[in-house]
């Protein structure tokens, strides 16, 4: 898709800016993306360049989203008036005045302290998709050469860049959002066969999700997680959801239900492998220890744990949980994770308070 921003480009740098542009089809967040595009730019014009990005969202204002060649500590102020607020592509002949005058003395003098005001030039250009406009790309060179229209038509490619890379990351968060919604009807149709499982799989999402924040997993980890935990016992469709029958083939056909979505691959690993044990005695494949997929050894603590002590499982008092719980870890279930979970108990959270899966808690 960047291909045609390129088109015209004869240099011989085109083509790793195309390869740099497909990579940014991987980053995980704004942030990411924002400073990918800042170095590639950059890396074309001579001299001291420096920069940032400025994400905007309507009805909220801007925001510092991406910095280089300043300090992290640019990201935690407020971007409140600038160049940024420009329509269009446009060299900036007076940066003091758009970013210091006008604004408090608090904020000049932060903007000052991480040299903003040492600039002795500025561009900037929008960073627009096709749906809307995202913020704007912004440069700052430090002595001399001046920027050129050269380098604004330049920039202004970049930003596009960056436009269509958001655009596409809005995309995919959409759908994620859109499968997210289907996958909660369909499990708690396919719950509602026996009334016995129903709620199941979103408690064990919940905890397998507080699992995943408490191991510090980044959003996208999370996500992943989300869709092994919700679908965990899909492969049991058709096959009855009766706990105590041990079905050794659904995992696999869990797995495959879901194989032809690049969505849910990594999903797919851990629902294949969330009967696996820690010792080796698991199945569908006998992995052992951290041969286990992640995502699996989480859900099938959190799958463990739920059938220990909902309602619709064993029910047992939560001392009697933890005692069977500390007496699989090390055994089916990794002891890393089944002591992360105690630990998040005891910080003081039920286990009603855990299970409770709202739409703050999704990771999209």
């Amino acid at each position: 898709m960047f291909r045609r921003i390129f088109a015209n480009d004869t240099t011989t740098r085109a083509p790793e800016a195309i390869a740099t542009c497909e990579g940014l089809l991987h980053a995980r967040s704004a942030q990411e993306r924002s400073t990918e595009v800042l170095k590639a730019l950059t890396g074309y014009l001579p001299g001291d360049v420096r920069g940032y990005v400025v994400g905007e969202d309507t009805g909220r204002g801007y925001r510092f989203e991406a910095q280089l060649g300043y300090d992290e500590a640019l990201l935690r102020l407020p971007a409140l008036n600038g160049p940024w607020r420009s329509v269009g592509p446009r060299l900036v002949p007076n940066l003091v005045a758009e970013l210091f005058t006008s604004n408090e003395a608090g904020i000049r003098s932060d903007y000052g302290n991480l040299g903003l005001r040492e600039a002795t030039s500025a561009l900037v250009v929008p960073v627009a998709g096709r749906y809307e406009r995202h913020g704007a790309l912004v440069l700052h060179r430090h002595g001399q050469p001046g920027f050129t229209d050269e380098d604004v038509k330049l920039a202004t490619r970049w930003g596009a860049v960056l436009g269509e890379a958001h655009d596409r990351a809005t995309e995919l968060r959409m759908a994620k959002l859109s499968l997210v919604q289907f996958t909660r009807a369909f499990v708690q149709a396919f719950e509602a066969v026996d009334f016995a499982q129903l709620g199941h799989a979103e408690r064990v999402t919940a905890y397998a999700l507080a699992l995943g924040r408490a191991m510090g997993s980044t959003r996208a980890q999370l996500a992943d997680l989300y869709f092994a935990a919700m679908l965990h016992d899909i492969g049991k469709l058709g096959n009855g959801l009766d706990q105590k029958i041990e079905d050794l083939d659904h995992p696999q056909r869990g797995a495959n239900m879901v194989a032809a979505s690049d969505l849910l691959a990594p999903a797919a690993e851990g629902i294949r492998h969330h009967h696996e044990a820690w010792d080796g005695s698991g199945f569908p494949d006998g992995l052992r220890k951290e041969d286990i997929p992640l995502l699996a050894r989480i859900v099938a603590v959190a799958d463990a744990f739920d059938l220990l002590s909902s309602e619709r499982g064993e029910a047992l008092p939560m001392r009697d949980v933890e005692k069977a719980l500390d007496a699989r870890a090390g055994k089916t279930l990794d002891p890393a994770i089944v002591a992360l979970l105690m630990n998040v108990l005891r910080q003081g959270r039920s286990t009603q308070e855990l299970s409770q899966l709202s739409d703050g808690d999704l990771p999209f």
